[in-house]
């Protein structure tokens, strides 16, 4: 009788219950930031952000339509798709350690040691504490979505090379194309492609046949893509992406390479690689690893014989070569060491870093027992920081849900003044976006009172307390002096004299029609009275 399982689907069934459980602190958080213009436009049935027309101009529409496949099951019932996000995180586990698989094989390793280090590398991924954003945001499923299809279509060109069968090289270019409409990080595909093919054959020329098929669905898509968008570079602008300078990308690039390890830093602790080169700290912790790592080279001479390294030496510069490529697309974004903000672009980069991490800790650790030991070691320490990580991402939905109601309340009955709105709680973005749309949402059958929005402010936590002083010209002061005053605008009613990072001076306007001024403090909008003092709506 033939069975109706197989390893692969119980593996896969683990990887999917793994992340529920990993990612389940925040499977009922409400919307934040980004969500309530993407998501809203679909459930009102506007689908002209698929096209990138708004919003930044980001031509990603596979990852609008995810939403409107979403809303057509859960409507606005945020479970849903945290649930997506969160199987969409599993399947990509699930690939890695495929990924790793047929990447090991050519290697011949020791059965035992190749199913070992390929678990390690999915497991590695599945709780890499620099997937929260991806995940538990949902508006990081592009990075799910791109880094899903680019691995279904690095498998599928594997099984191309294996085979010979043409169907397998159609569904991988497909796979790409599809790739692409998900995320413009996509783009290094090709290049991905022609590392693996280069080193599985050494053949230069069959290489780049196979490189140039993957440029030619490129070529193609970038002119798409302008067409569509008006611009060649579109998205965050050519500030960013086409930044250049060798500082900044010597710093994207330590940030990267740190995070593509460590969960968000301590900022006490390491706050001397805010200027890394200027730190003695710096120089001693770079001089250890470089200890560290000819002491694991001197180990491996005495495991392994020349033609053994020379093999071990070309697959580790692959995937080391695989990580730079996938982060070419993201090198010039901002991402922090001590937040969770932009390690959503680190998602494919990642891919490659739990490779190569599974691969040499098998190559140096020996015992098979000794090496299960340490990576459940590391993978405990992973999952005690996505733990930490989600908690801080549900305080931030439960602060979204919280303000978007009662804004919503008092916006139906007169115009709103805020002198200040939680922009992010430690980098998870609350209202860095989409505040109008979030109060909106509460009450779609009426029209609404225009709010006013003077300043955002970066929160450590979300009881954080602001208070107001004087009487005609008034100064709003945090009292953490780590949250900071961003984007100030004077507006109709609020003249803006000055600001700082922790202070904001303002002056108050006759206001027609007369209108509410709100002070966020300690968790909560709070209603300024004729005195400007602040006091807590009954």
């Amino acid at each position: 009788m033939r069975r109706l399982y197989s390893p692969q689907l119980i593996l896969l069934a683990l990887f999917l219950l793994a992340a529920l459980i990993a990612f389940s602190p925040n499977l009922h958080s409400y919307f934040l930031s980004d969500d309530f213009v993407q998501i809203g436009k679909v459930l009102h049935g506007d689908y002209s952000i698929a096209w990138g027309r708004e919003h930044g101009g980001f031509f990603r529409p596979l990852f609008i339509w995810s939403y409107v496949i979403d809303s057509c099951v859960w409507g606005a019932n945020s479970f849903g798709y945290h649930l997506t996000n969160i199987i969409l995180h599993g399947l990509n586990a699930f690939l890695v350690f495929n990924l790793a698989r047929k990447l090991l094989e050519p290697l011949k390793l020791e059965s035992r040691k190749l199913r070992i280090a390929a678990i390690s590398a999915g497991a590695l991924f599945l709780l890499h504490p620099s997937h929260a954003e991806a995940v538990v945001w949902i508006s990081g499923r592009a990075d799910l979505l791109a880094t899903l299809f680019v691995l279904l279509s690095v498998l599928t060109f594997l099984g191309y090379e294996g085979s010979h069968r043409k169907y397998y090289l159609a569904a991988s270019l497909g796979l790409f194309a599809i790739a692409l409409l998900a995320k413009e990080s996509a783009i290094c595909t090709p290049l991905i492609i022609l590392l693996i093919a280069l080193f599985r054959h050494e053949q230069v020329g069959r290489a780049l046949r196979a490189f140039a098929m993957f440029a030619a669905i490129l070529i193609v898509f970038i002119g798409i893509r302008a067409r569509v968008l008006g611009s060649l570079v579109g998205g965050y602008g050519t500030e960013q992406h086409l930044n250049f300078s060798p500082g900044w990308l010597r710093d994207r690039l330590l940030e990267a390479i740190v995070r593509s390890g460590l969960p968000p830093l301590p900022h006490d602790a390491f706050s001397f690689l805010f200027r890394p080169l200027q730190s003695p700290l710096f120089y001693l912790i770079a001089c250890a690893f470089m200890v560290a790592g000819a002491g694991a080279l001197v180990l491996r001479r005495r495991f392994y014989d020349t033609a053994d390294r020379r093999l071990q030496n070309r697959f580790i510069l692959m995937l080391v070569g695989l990580f730079l490529v996938a982060l070419l697309p993201v090198i010039n974004l901002r991402l922090y060491l001590y937040q969770t903000l932009g390690e959503r672009f680190l998602y494919l980069p990642t891919v490659c870093a739990c490779l190569l991490f599974a691969y040499v800790a098998m190559l140096l650790i020996r015992n098979a027992t000794v090496l299960l030991i340490c990576i459940a070691i590391l993978l405990g320490f992973y999952s005690w920081s996505v733990y930490r990580t989600n908690l801080i991402w549900r305080d931030a939905a439960n602060l979204s849900a919280t303000l978007s109601a009662q804004l919503a309340d008092r916006a139906s009955s007169a115009p709103l003044v805020l002198l200040n709105v939680p922009d992010n709680l430690r980098g998870v973005p609350v209202f860095h976006n989409g505040l109008d749309e979030a109060v909106n949402w509460r009450h779609a059958d009426r029209t609404l009172n225009e709010i006013q929005v003077v300043a955002f402010q970066d929160l450590q936590s979300a009881t954080d307390e602001n208070r107001i002083e004087g009487d005609d010209e008034l100064t709003v002061r945090a009292v953490n002096p780590v949250d900071q005053f961003a984007r100030v605008t004077s507006r109709p009613c609020v003249e803006v004299l000055g600001s700082e990072r922790e202070v904001l001076k303002i002056q108050l306007r006759p206001c027609v029609p007369a209108a509410e001024t709100l002070l966020y403090s300690s968790g909560t909008f709070n209603l300024l009275d004729v005195h400007a003092r602040p006091q807590r709506p009954q």
